[in-house]
Formats: C-alpha cells, sequence, structure tokens
C-alpha cells in the first residue's frame, strides 16, 4: 500500500488488508480461538478510527483554507499534528502490509502469529494516542489545536484572559466573521443537528457560555439546567438522575471531555472542546437562544444577564424578563440593595462558584451589605437579598464559594418554588435560619464545607421533597434543634453527608441508620470524642457507597462486615487511625472500593492499610478497581509511606489472556 496515501483512506484500506491476512491464515490457526479473538479485537480499533478520523482531518484543512493568510502561522501546530499522525500511520501500514508477515501467517507457529499481531496492536495503540479517547484527559490533538492554551491545567482565570486577548486580536484581523461561517462550522453543527433529542440540543448550548479552557464542575451545570426546566424528573428518575443521563450522552456525543481521577472513578469535572465551543455559539446566536459579544463572551439578553469581572454596572441589563443571572467570572459582588426589585420571574440566580479550582475566589464586596450587629461587636455580611422573597419562581439559588457571607437572610424562607440552595464552601457562614421547614420544594440543601456551622436548623426533617443534604452538622446535644434521627423520616432522601464537630456525641447517634430506607450515599466525616458513637452504626439498607474520614477506631467495627454491606458497590476510608480490614469484603457485591490514607487534622499520619496487594485482593475479591495511597507513615524517614496500591481488575485479567 503506498505510504503517501490520504490519511483519511488509510484506515478503509488497512481494514481491508486486515481481512486479507486473516484469510490468509493457515488452516489450524483459523481454528485458534486467541489467534481469531486478537484479530477481532484489532479490527475493532481500526474500524472506530473509520467513522471519524477522515472528517476530523478534513475540517482541519477547510479550516486553514478558510482564514486569512496573517493568521497561517498559528495553524502550523494543526499541520505538525497531521504530520505526526502519518508519521504514526505509516509504522502501522509496515507492521500489516509486508511479505514477512504473510509468510508467517501461512507458515508460523502460533506464538509468531501473536507476536506480530501484538506489534499492530502497539502501534495501533501509537496511532489512538492523537485521537481525543473516549475516556481521557484533553490529549495531544486538543494541545495541538489553535488557541487552546498551552496545557490542560490551565487556571480559569488565565483561561478568561487568554480568550479576551485572542478575541481582540482576532477581530482586529476580521478572524470572528470568518471562522464562524466558514465550512469547518458548518461540518460541526452537523453533529448538532444529530443530537437526539431537543432537550440534548438545548442542554448542551449552556456549554457555550463557558470561557475557552476552563475546568467546569458537573453538578453546577446540572442544577443549571433544573432551575431552567431544561430537565425535570420523570415517573422512574429524578431531575437530577435525568441530568446526569443528559451529561452522559453530551460525553459519548464527544461535546464534553471529562476529567477522570482514576478509570473507576466519578466525573466531577470536564471541559469543553474549543471548536465545539465554538460551534455551540454560532448555534446559540442563530438561534437567538444566547447573545454573546465580539469577542467570544456571553452577553445579556434573551432572558439571560451574565456577571463579569469588569463589568460596572451588573444590574443595568436585568429587567423584568430576566430568567437566569448567571456568574461568569465576577470575583466581588457588588450588588446596589434593591437589584433584585428588577427580575420578578427569574428562576436561577447562579452567583457562586462553577469552576472546578477551589482557588477561584468570590467574595461579598460592598458597604452596602455591611450590617453591624448589636448583639455581637463585629461586622457581619449578607449578600445583598432584598427583595429575595418575592421571587416565587426562583427555584436554583447557587452562592456556592462566596466568602465573607456570614448570614443567610429570612426572606429565603420565602421562595415557595426553590429546589436547589447551594452553599458549599461559604467559610464564613455562620447561621442559617432558625426554621427551614417552609421551604417545601426543597430537594437540594448543600452546606457542606460550611466549617463555621455549628448547628442545624429545625424543619429539615419536614423537608418531604429532600433528596441530596450535605454537611448536616451534628453537634452538642443542646445546640442542636434538628437531630439526625428526625431524617429518617425523609423517604426520598438518597445522599446523606454529615460533618460530626469537635464536640462528644451520643453513643447512640447512629443506631438509627437502618431506618433511612432510600439513602444510597453516606459520608461521614469524623471530629474527636466519636469512638463509641461510631460503634453502634447500623448501615441503611441499600447503602451502595460509603465514604469515612478520619474515622478514629483502630479495629474494624462490626457494621463493616461483608453482611452489613450486602449491596456496597464503593468503600472509601481516608485517613483516620484504621489499622486492619482483615475479615472484610468476602461474599459481598462490591465493586469498587478504595482504601485511602491522609494526614489528620492533627497533621499526624495514619497507620492504617498494613495489607500487600495481594491480602487487599483476598479481602476484596469482587473488587473491579481498588487504591491503597499514603498508608502507613514511615516514622524513619520523613514524608515516606508504604508502597502504593492501585490495583484494576480489568488490566489484570487482560494481561493474564495475553
Amino acid at each position: 500500500m503506498p505510504a503517501q496515501r490520504k490519511p483519511e483512506e488509510i484506515v478503509p484500506t488497512l481494514l481491508d488488508r486486515l481481512k486479507n491476512a486473516r484469510d490468509a491464515l493457515g488452516p489450524i490457526h483459523k481454528k485458534d480461538e486467541k489467534i481469531v479473538s486478537v484479530f477481532k479485537e484489532i479490527e475493532t480499533e481500526l474500524d472506530k478510527m473509520k467513522d471519524w478520523e477522515g472528517e476530523l482531518i478534513k475540517r482541519f484543512r477547510t479550516l486553514v483554507q478558510d482564514i486569512d493568510k496573517d493568521i497561517e502561522t498559528e495553524l502550523e501546530k494543526m499541520k505538525d499534528w497531521e504530520g505526526e499522525l502519518m508519521k504514526r500511520f505509516r509504522t502501522l501500514v509496515h507492521d500489516i502490509d509486508n511479505d514477512f508477515w504473510f509468510d508467517r501467517l501461512k507458515h508460523g507457529n502460533a506464538d509468531d502469529i501473536l507476536n506480530g499481531l501484538e506489534l499492530i496492536r502497539k502501534s495501533i495503540a501509537s496511532v489512538k494516542q492523537l485521537f481525543p479517547a473516549e475516556e481521557s484527559q484533553v490529549t495531544e490533538i486538543r494541545r495541538s489545536m489553535p488557541f487552546t492554551g498551552k496545557d490542560q491545567t490551565t487556571s480559569e482565570d488565565q483561561a478568561v484572559g487568554k480568550d479576551q486577548t485572542m478575541s481582540e486580536e482576532w477581530s482586529r484581523l476580521d478572524v470572528e466573521k470568518k471562522i464562524y461561517g466558514s465550512e469547518a462550522i458548518s461540518d460541526f453543527r452537523k453533529s448538532f443537528d444529530c443530537l437526539g433529542s431537543n432537550q440534548l440540543k438545548v442542554c448542551s448550548l449552556c456549554l457555550s457560555i463557558f470561557p475557552e479552557n476552563s475546568s467546569i464542575k458537573k453538578r453546577p451545570l446540572i442544577y443549571w439546567w433544573i432551575g431552567m426546566g431544561m430537565v425535570t424528573k420523570t415517573s422512574e428518575k429524578t431531575a437530577e438522575k435525568v441530568g446526569e443521563d443528559v451529561f452522559e450522552q453530551l460525553i459519548n456525543e464527544s461535546f464534553i471531555i471529562p476529567k477522570f481521577v482514576n478509570p473507576y472513578s466519578s466525573i466531577n469535572s470536564f471541559i469543553v472542546h474549543p471548536w465545539i465551543r465554538r460551534m455551540l455559539i454560532s448555534v446559540a446566536k442563530g438561534l437567538h437562544f444566547l447573545n454573546f459579544n465580539p469577542s467570544g463572551m456571553p452577553s445579556n439578553g434573551h432572558h439571560h444577564a451574565f456577571l463579569f469581572a469588569d463589568l460596572r454596572d451588573p444590574y443595568s441589563a436585568m429587567t423584568d424578563n430576566t430568567l437566569t443571572v448567571f456568574n461568569v467570572n465576577c470575583q466581588y459582588l457588588r450588588f446596589k440593595p434593591d437589584w433584585l426589585s428588577r427580575l420578578n420571574r427569574v428562576e436561577v440566580l447562579q452567583l457562586g462558584r462553577w469552576q472546578n479550582s477551589v482557588e477561584h475566589h468570590i467574595e461579598v464586596e460592598n458597604e452596602d451589605f455591611i450590617v453591624e450587629s448589636k448583639k455581637k461587636k463585629k461586622v457581619q455580611y449578607e449578600v445583598s437579598l432584598n427583595g429575595l422573597g418575592s421571587q416565587t419562581s426562583l427555584r436554583y439559588l447557587s452562592l456556592r464559594g462566596v466568602s465573607r457571607l456570614t448570614n443567610l437572610p429570612r426572606s429565603v424562607l420565602k421562595l415557595i418554588s426553590l429546589e436547589i440552595l447551594d452553599l458549599c464552601a461559604c467559610h464564613s457562614l455562620e447561621k442559617l435560619p432558625s426554621d427551614i421547614s417552609a421551604l417545601r420544594n426543597l430537594t437540594h440543601l448543600d452546606v457542606s464545607e460550611c466549617y463555621l456551622l455549628e448547628s442545624m436548623p429545625d424543619g429539615i426533617h419536614k423537608l418531604s421533597a429532600l433528596q441530596v443534604l450535605k454537611g448536616f452538622v451534628i453537634g452538642s446535644v443542646g445546640r442542636n434543634p434538628c437531630k439526625l434521627s428526625q431524617l429518617a423520616q425523609l423517604g426520598s432522601l438518597r445522599k446523606l453527608s454529615i460533618r460530626i464537630g469537635n464536640e462528644a456525641v451520643g453513643k447512640r447517634e447512629f443506631s438509627n441508620l437502618k431506618d433511612f430506607k432510600a439513602l444510597e450515599i453516606l459520608v461521614i466525616s469524623c471530629g474527636a470524642h466519636t469512638e463509641d458513637a461510631l460503634k453502634t452504626i447500623s448501615v441503611p439498607p441499600k447503602l451502595k457507597k460509603l465514604d469515612l474520614w478520619c474515622i478514629p477506631l483502630q479495629d474494624m467495627p462490626d457494621w463493616l462486615e461483608p453482611g452489613a454491606l450486602q449491596y456496597l458497590e464503593k468503600l472509601y476510608i481516608r485517613g483516620g487511625e484504621l489499622k486492619s480490614l482483615k475479615n472484610q469484603g468476602e461474599q459481598t457485591n462490591q465493586g469498587e472500593q478504595t482504601n485511602q490514607g491522609e494526614q489528620t487534622n492533627q497533621g499526624e499520619q495514619t497507620n492504617q492499610g498494613e495489607q500487600t496487594n495481594q491480602e487487599l485482593q483476598r479481602i476484596f475479591p469482587k473488587a473491579v478497581y481498588l487504591e491503597k495511597i499514603k498508608c502507613n507513615k514511615n516514622k524513619k524517614y520523613e514524608g515516606s509511606y508504604d508502597p502504593d496500591i492501585i490495583w484494576n481488575n480489568a488490566l489484570h485479567e487482560k494481561a493474564a489472556n495475553t
């Protein structure tokens, strides 16, 4: 096969040659199941490339032709990528298309044939490194694209600044208009038109507002979809589960690139490929779904208002028709006291952080926010939410990550339609309204990482629609109006995270967890004086994930025995004093189990995890992925620990079969 063949023609030709190679097998080898199986695997991998490899190259070439000569130098990386792709394809061609290989197929032994097939598989893997993998981080192809940033860890603030600088240069060269009108964007538009439902299309358009190369948290995006009514509950699924399904479909359609901690970790953040984002901007503008300024950033209009760092008057464009207020990159909230009076139909107030990085800082900064307390001689801050109680259509309120916010105003209790209240990581928050039972439609309440909260308000157990409660604080008995035992009344509660304060808790505090019939995810972060209470935990019957932080017990408690964890799929033990998990995990259905030791709050290292790789595999015989990280600090050498263990059963089985 000629080495200079066009790249979009290579894969189909290779498939033909692979078929000829399989036909050339001797009669005995044609019946060898292992050889036949490897041939099928290689054919499958090549077939995956065939569908989109040529189309991708075509789009790149079209883009080069459509853009002014003045910036063609900026696209040299794209040509370098194509050159590297051709180089790796030529290696693959040589491995498949040579006489010596075909002679071995006819006359060689099985080992010779399998060795040859292994060379082909390695060449295919080398080619695939240049493509966006189905489950990968940002690959070489993204880094080689023009205007995509230096690396995938670029911070959100740098991404915003780069977006603006780049767009100013593009505006000067009149490139923006040519890009959005190019045939390349039209080709990408076809992928949008092929999305399976209008719901999927509308949800995908929301991705266009985020600055290029931003690392975006999944949860705020899904909450936005819920708040805008883009995803709603069905008779079988909650609105959040429907949102998860939409998110998964966008991954499958390559509209978003997930970021993985490990092959079996949950996807908590993602990025949008720059060219997918530009296509979505073009579509959103054409459908009058969103407005964008010449620099490619979202602008107010079509029922949306956006907050930016350099916007002096953020409320000027808010009108009676505004449905969403979204903080894109504003770090200092400077609202006037009456700003909410302009909004009567708003459904989403996303004022907090959507960025994945916790380093992205947002804080209250306005003299109008300062409220001097008469009882306490200190200055307190509130986001100026005068008029909030009149927002009867508001379904999603996010103040995630907003610092210097000490109190949540009582007017929040008038939000009769509120479904999601996200106060995660409001590190200055000290107090919630004393009784929140009025929020009857609330499905999600997140006060995790609000470390100054010492108690929970009364009435939580009356929120019959509540599905997710994160950051429930267990303080002293006399200070906590809401008791953990009362939450068993919440028939829809499926996720609960608990933070135990440093004060002693009752010995029977966790004894009725077995009454939480719908609970599937339980997170417990331990404080001091909790040993006795932890020994009496009763496990919820449908528990699938258990996440324990800083557990003070040295010996494995009875409730971690296999019989108590029959439906458990994920187990995390992070930090604490637990030394051994022996006798744990037999005859369970556990799928992913992670054993991690981290530094405790006192700065001491855990002693847990005194097991070898073989012991952990015996303890967890059905585990598909297992980690043991930074366990058992070495007393002789500061900063050193037992060797880490990362065990992937799928890779282990594959290696055993080759």
